[in-house]
């Protein structure tokens, strides 16, 4: 956490603790929203007075509103401008009416954060572009500057990006992230591995953490992430691919006893919407430049790379199959004014088709 003396000072003259101003730094910093459950966890208390003290003084000053997706918990977000000017972060987009897939994401990064607390992480687009151009020589056309607009990276994404210690074997090493709060299917997931591998390039090593609520689709995310960043394992796709079309074929006169045990492991190791949808394009001679053996015999720089799944909670209780964005109208609790230090608190209440040669 980069908590200034300065910014908790001015967070606490609201009339917030110090806890309370620790926690809603993280919150604005990195996501916007939150639970009870969360400030719960960083606050390591019960559910009582403490959550109940917090919840009043938001609302009070009229620096937080909720929503109820179901009957379990509410949904915070902290959206007063006076919250953010007061931490250097006017700046940030958390304040603003967002859908519900982004809600989720927001959340399980700062459930990630809550659970990893001693890394050191950079709190804006600027500081991690600066810190691959100082620290790595990366060239800066990599990135865009503007968030939304140009090819480059601009980290529009927000995911938590840290220098960590993985393992005994690794010195501190740059971690990436990817946040997936759906795990339903992993297309923004392979664009987003597109976006980035120029950057993972030229580093001589990193860490990759993929993040989700559930691990249906983590094994799926590995190979993925082995084909197009780590160009690994592409001469295997292939061959199970061309087996596999033998086999629908019949043509079983064409397949040995030693391909026999291949296509049979293949099968268990290679599972996934994404492969299937890899095996389609391949039949039609439309398989992605990236997914060719040719982007096997890239030559690359020898990289000390490490990958994890990572598996966190989750907030589905609290959502339900709701599909309501935070802008759809219905009920907000709170109040959406601004309120000055120590004021009274007396107030009432992409797909895989697309081709990528980078």
């Amino acid at each position: 956490m980069d908590l200034r003396e300065d910014q908790l000072a001015n967070l606490c003259a609201f009339g917030y603790t110090e806890v309370e101003a620790r926690f809603l730094y993280l919150v604005a910093t990195h996501s916007g929203y939150f639970t009870v459950r969360q400030f719960l966890e960083f606050a390591h208390a019960k559910s009582g007075k403490r959550n109940a003290r917090l919840v009043e003084k938001l609302f009070s000053l009229g620096h937080a509103s909720a929503r109820r997706y179901t009957r379990r918990s509410l949904v915070y977000q902290l959206r007063s401008r006076h919250i953010y000017t007061a931490i250097a972060k006017g700046h940030l987009r958390n304040r603003r009416e967002h859908e519900l897939a982004h809600i989720k994401a927001r959340l399980l990064v700062l459930d990630f954060i809550l659970t990893h607390p001693e890394e050191r992480y950079f709190e804006t687009a600027e500081e991690k572009r600066r810190y691959f151009v100082e620290r790595f020589k990366v060239e800066e056309s990599l990135f865009s500057q503007t968030e939304g607009q140009g090819n480059g990276i601009s980290f529009s994404d927000r995911f938590p990006l840290c220098v960590a210690y993985p393992s005994p074997d690794f010195m501190p090493v740059v971690t990436f992230t990817y946040v997936d709060p759906e795990h339903r299917n992993l297309d923004a997931y392979i664009a987003h591995l597109r976006t980035y591998r120029p950057l993972f390039r030229r580093l001589p090593g990193f860490q990759f953490l993929y993040i989700s609520s559930a691990a249906g689709l983590q094994k799926e995310a590995a190979e993925l992430f082995s084909f197009l960043v780590e160009a690994k394992s592409l001469l295997d796709l292939t061959r199970y691919f061309d087996l596999q079309t033998k086999w629908d074929r019949e043509q079983y006169g064409l397949i040995t006893e030693r391909d026999a045990i291949f296509l049979s492991e293949a099968r268990r190791r290679y599972t996934g919407d994404s492969i299937a949808t890899l095996y389609h394009l391949w039949k039609r001679n439309q398989l992605p430049k990236d997914f060719q053996i040719e982007a096997a015999s890239v030559s690359l720089p020898p990289q000390k790379i490490l990958f994890r799944a990572i598996t966190v909670p989750g907030h589905e209780a609290i959502f339900g199959n709701s599909t309501k964005n935070w802008g759809d109208g219905w009920q907000i609790r709170g109040c959406s004014g601004a309120a000055s230090p120590r004021r009274s608190l007396s107030r009432p209440t992409q797909t895989l088709q697309r081709t990528a040669d980078a």
